[in-house]
């Protein structure tokens, strides 16, 4: 079976690529990421998973005024 990559539209094998879900406000999202693309992806989930953190606690800080 053959696979396109989400980010670079390149066709890959089944064994080349990485299928990844994610359950969001649209519903059930299947991404394909070949190997050259899944650094990138993962370094920018990192960074928006630090983002979310950092916006969940500042929202449980009290305000002093």
């Amino acid at each position: 079976m053959k696979y396109i990559c989400n980010r670079c539209s390149r066709v890959l094998q089944a064994d080349d690529i990485t299928i990844h879900h994610i359950t969001g406000a649209n519903g059930l999202e299947i991404i394909a990421l070949c190997p050259s693309c899944l650094e990138t992806y993962l370094a920018k989930t990192k960074v928006d998973t630090y983002r979310k953190d950092d916006d969940t606690e500042r929202r449980k800080m009290d305000r002093k005024w």
